[in-house]
């Protein structure tokens, strides 16, 4: 009995550890705060948190609101990978007032990584479908508990033309959307981009 009992805790460490885990990259921030809080929040997930300092600009076509304010260079942040896919944060706020205005995060192996080192990542991700899938299904309901029921969504990913020049390519896509955000989950899977991806912003 003395022998089963560090092995009952041990199992159950070991299940709870794996429970925080998978939930470190399905915590999504939705609150209109200045950056500052965001950090704590990244920092409540992971005490060392690793900041990116990455060139990266939002365009009209994904932030209809970009003319009305000045976006200062986001803060990124990659957090420790615990499931499928690292997970890159994206925060873009306004100056001087230090408001986040849009969100963005990207489910992605070597986001920022070399392009050579991409093209094998590429050859290996392009067999994970049905990785990708659950995948996005997890992440997915995690969202739907925050946000409530989607505005349209799909069940399945479904072939879409490319816009580029490429072959055609499996996508997935479900939008939140009300009278004070916006929101969008997209899945692309094609022969030189593998992600997921989760965006939010206010309206006002």
């Amino acid at each position: 009995m003395k022998k089963i009992i560090p092995i009952i805790l041990t199992l159950t460490l070991l299940a709870f550890t794996c429970f925080g885990q998978k939930n470190n990259s399905s915590k999504f921030w939705i609150k209109q705060t200045t950056i500052d809080k965001v950090i704590d929040f990244e920092k409540s997930i992971n005490n060392t948190i690793e900041l990116l300092d990455m060139s990266v600009s939002l365009s009209e076509s994904i932030y209809p609101l970009i003319k009305n304010y000045k976006i200062a260079k986001p803060v990124i942040i990659q957090r420790p990978q615990t499931g499928l896919l690292p997970l890159y944060a994206e925060y873009f706020y306004s100056e001087p007032d230090s408001i986040i205005r849009y969100i963005s995060y990207d489910w992605e192996r070597e986001k920022y990584g070399n392009f050579f080192k991409k093209q094998e990542i590429w050859k290996e991700e392009s067999k994970k479908l049905k990785q990708y899938n659950t995948a996005y299904e997890e992440i997915k309901t995690s969202l739907i508990e925050q946000l409530g029921k989607p505005t349209t969504q799909d069940s399945k990913p479904k072939k879409t033309k490319s816009t580029s020049g490429r072959s055609d390519y499996l996508s997935r896509n479900t939008i939140w959307e009300t009278d004070e955000y916006y929101s969008e989950l997209d899945m692309i899977f094609e022969s030189m981009t593998y992600r997921i991806r989760w965006n939010y912003y206010w309206k006002k």
